[in-house]
């Protein structure tokens, strides 16, 4: 089934109860946005102890500013999502 939802001017948009109900997905959540081509796919991101564990490493070793800690998020969940992957081919 499609929905549809209107981006605020901030950039925002509601996940429509349906849909948050069969993601899982409630306040504190968070979910991954993933293009495939001109489409949007958003899924549920599990976050375990194992990728904080990763994250907070690699922050400590970081100025800590806004926009490095976002880079680091992006460049472990690419390699998760990698190894993720990998694993699901074999």
């Amino acid at each position: 089934m499609s929905y549809v939802s209107k981006v605020t001017s901030a950039g925002q948009v509601t996940i429509p109860k349906k849909v948050r109900d069969t993601l899982g997905v409630g306040p504190g959540s968070y979910v991954l946005l993933d293009t495939l081509g001109e489409a949007a796919v958003l899924r549920k991101m599990d976050v375990d102890q194992d990728t904080l564990r990763r994250i907070r490493r690699r922050v400590k070793k970081t100025g800590l500013t806004r926009k490095r800690v976002e880079e680091i998020v992006e460049e472990e969940r690419v390699g998760l999502w990698k190894e993720t992957r990998e694993k699901g081919l074999r």
